[in-house]
């Protein structure tokens, strides 16, 4: 009986060989034919895409990405800038009546970046869109002062995180006690700012990507969608028990797993496969992460 299966198998070894083979492929097709896809249409990873940046240097291509969830404690994040001072203001004036604006945004449900953060991205030149992309707010408030004889009028704006104008009023009060005019001034524009908001005072994140200027930031989103598996674990189990599935489980395809097991890597073809794409930074994970850290340490953080 053993000698016959021996015949047979030897009579239709090309036969065997060649099923063997479209099994693999169609396998191979099966677990990474989206991947596939996604590179063929020019989408190298999922969920990003390159869009044109106008800057001051002239045209890039930039990749968008979502901005990192922001953090107030549940509340929408409002980034107050300085007031522009139209002529001459008493001193401090304007400084006041920021100080008293935040605070009623504050009592109005609202949170506020840190002074220092803000102050930060105002030196390095940063508008509206990126200051409202990097501090994770939903608006921006930016205004100007003026004074004519004892009688203040202030203008102030709105701005969502496309730097598009949603609110803009003026006030006047005029009057000797100017912490009384700050304070009123503030509440009004608090005020005004409340009115517009839709929905409940929460965290917000931006609707539309925004894009990033460098490549470092361009490249830290990127990561944030990478697959926090290891490349070179998935490696070494690849090339040390890869005809065994175990790289596969590591990655956390037990399906294809379960296959390598009982056909040995689906006949060396797809422990073959796996060893050239693991290299290339190829092969996604169970959630169709690809997988690109080589080094824990590496590892992108993610919920």
């Amino acid at each position: 009986m053993f000698d016959s299966a021996i015949a047979w198998l030897t009579e239709n070894a090309d036969l065997l060989g060649g099923l063997g083979t479209l099994f693999a492929l169609a396998t191979f097709l099966v677990t990474n034919g989206r991947a596939l896809w996604q590179r063929s249409r020019g989408d190298k990873t999922p969920g990003l895409s390159v869009v044109p940046y106008s800057g001051s240097n002239g045209d890039y291509p930039m990749v968008d990405a979502p901005p990192p969830s922001p953090d107030y404690g549940g509340r929408t994040g409002v980034a107050v800038l300085p007031f522009k001072e139209l002529g001459a203001v008493p001193e401090h004036f304007t400084d006041g009546l920021i100080e008293d604006l935040i605070a009623d945004l504050q009592k109005a449900g609202f949170a506020t970046p840190g002074r220092t953060a803000l102050q930060r991205l105002l030196d390095d030149g940063a508008d509206a869109h990126r200051i409202a992309r990097d501090l994770g707010v939903a608006y921006v408030i930016e205004g100007s002062v003026r004074m004519q004889d004892q009688k203040f009028r202030v203008a102030a704006q709105m701005m969502d995180h496309s730097a598009a104008i949603l609110w803009s009023d003026r006030f006047n009060v005029a009057g000797d006690d100017l912490m009384a005019m700050q304070e009123s001034l503030a509440g009004k524009i608090a005020e005004g700012i409340a009115s517009q908001h839709k929905g409940p005072l929460k965290a917000a994140t931006a609707d539309a990507p925004a894009a990033y200027r460098t490549q470092a930031e361009a490249l830290a989103a990127r990561r944030l969608s990478w697959s926090p598996k290891s490349r070179l674990v998935a490696l070494i189990l690849c090339f040390m028990v890869g005809v065994f599935g175990v790289h596969r489980f590591y990655i956390g395809r037990w399906f294809t797993g379960i296959i390598y097991l009982l056909t040995l890597g689906l006949f060396g073809i797809g422990w073959l496969m796996d060893m050239i794409l693991i290299p290339l930074g190829a092969l996604t994970d169970g959630r169709n992460r690809p997988i690109r850290v080589w080094l824990p340490d590496d590892a992108p953080q993610t919920a």
